[in-house]
């Protein structure tokens, strides 16, 4: 990877500035700002639509690179689910709360079907890993039908343009979910849940919503918790049996609701209901504490040597906090500006602690938390700078890929002046052209 990727200064030469330059010119005229007026990430009704950004891309020949790290990373993902069960170092090192160890250790899936990948590329050419999003992950769909948006527009002005991804498609959300749903199940649905709580962000599930009606399926909206166990020990809403769902339900409130949802985890457990990435692949594929494992050499027997090879070195040094010795322990904590602490199952910036950006009180008491906590403690990667950005001076950049069963399907960067990117909090989605 380093031979196609390579910076200077505190930037990432993979972005290809000249199409940011173009792309700002088109923006700036009328077609340009009333499609940028159309586009935006975020639940409308509860105030919180966020604009997407004007799109990006990368510069020619690493989307083959990138696809095959992909699937790559998927591979090694999937291992470690799979052996996870029966490998005692696995779990010691990847822990899970007590809501959620039981189920994960009486499921038995271990395929993880769809995943984001997020990175933050280095000046010296490695493609840091930040985490990996097993569960629902958000931002896929959305982009791809910006990129789809924009294509003619950008196309009518002489800009050149890659061939689509997969998720460029508006109808890609139902078809392959409906494609996977079969294989799994042995039966193509013509009805699918999409299982939320309702506190949650409705927009999420929107796109699959319009996806799987555009190709003739029955949506179901649901609270997970609604759901009840019916005669056959499958899972029924209002009555109806339910075979087929999109769950989208944080870890967070999976484990915090966990107590509440028997039929809904009974039903998956046992594969009398079908959803992505199943139970064990999503709690453990989704954990921070993953990179734990992909990061220490002792692991290396769980993969495919060539995987390892690719992959290991784009992995910063991450170690569960609670099994590092007292000298380790000493060095993190006396030398904050090198690392990072994770809570492992929190998503949207919740419980990371950045050591740069934490005083030295603050930062010993984090990591005390973070040790009794068996949290993630990571080799701090700066974010790199996006050079002529299209809203301004260089702002902080990551890059996110999605994949299904390991293929590249779409891809963004968020971009911000902050060093955490989550659109949760200050960061702005772009779609990417790659």
């Amino acid at each position: 990877m380093a031979d196609g990727i390579g910076a200077g200064g505190d930037g990432w030469s993979g972005m290809d500035e000249e199409f940011t330059r173009k792309v700002a010119t088109v923006g700036a005229t009328a077609e340009g700002r009333a499609l940028a007026a159309t586009q935006t990430v975020g639940d409308p009704a509860a105030g919180r639509a966020r604009p997407l950004g004007l799109p990006l891309r990368l510069r020619p020949g690493l989307r083959e690179e990138l696809a095959a790290f992909t699937a790559a990373y998927h591979r090694m993902v999937e291992a470690v689910v799979a052996a996870w069960e029966h490998d005692p170092r696995l779990r010691e090192v990847l822990t899970l709360p007590e809501a959620l160890r039981a189920q994960a250790a009486a499921a038995r899936d271990t395929r993880v079907h769809l995943l984001r990948l997020d990175l933050l590329p280095q000046p010296d050419g490695r493609l840091g890993v930040l985490e990996t999003n097993a569960n629902g992950p958000g931002g896929l769909a959305v982009v791809g039908l910006a990129r789809a948006a924009w294509r003619p527009l950008l196309t009518r002005h002489g800009i050149g343009l890659p061939r689509p991804l997969p998720a460029d498609d508006a109808a890609w959300t139902g078809r392959w979910l409906l494609d996977l749903a079969e294989r799994e199940s042995g039966q193509r649905p013509d009805a699918m849940a999409l299982l939320y709580p309702h506190r949650a962000d409705r927009n999420a599930v929107r796109s699959y919503d319009d996806g799987l009606r555009t190709l003739g399926v029955r949506v179901l909206h649901a609270d997970p918790r609604e759901l009840r166990t019916g005669p056959d020990g499958g899972a029924t809403l209002d009555g109806e049996p339910v075979r087929h769902a999109y769950a989208k339900i944080s870890m967070r409130d999976l484990g915090q609701l966990a107590g509440e949802l028997g039929p809904y985890l009974r039903a998956v457990r046992e594969r009398a209901l079908f959803v992505q990435n199943g139970l064990r692949a999503r709690v453990i594929g989704d954990n921070k504490l993953c990179l734990a494992v992909l990061s220490d050499p002792r692991f290396a027997d769980l993969f495919d040597p060539a995987d390892h090879r690719l992959v290991r070195p784009a992995v910063p040094w991450s170690r569960n906090l609670a099994l590092c010795d007292a000298p380790t322990v000493r060095r993190i904590t006396r030398e904050r500006e090198r690392y990072v602490l994770k809570s492992p199952l929190d998503a949207n910036g919740r419980g990371v602690v950045v050591g740069p950006e934490t005083g030295g009180a603050a930062w010993a008491e984090a990591v005390g938390h973070a040790a009794s906590g068996g949290w993630l403690v990571q080799e701090y990667l700066p974010s790199p700078r996006l050079r002529g950005g299209p809203e301004g001076p260089p702002v902080h950049h990551d890059l996110a890929l999605g994949a299904v069963d390991g293929r590249l399907v779409s891809a963004f960067v968020r971009t911000g002046h902050e060093a955490r990117l989550n659109v949760a909090r200050s960061g702005r989605l772009h779609p990417l052209y790659l």
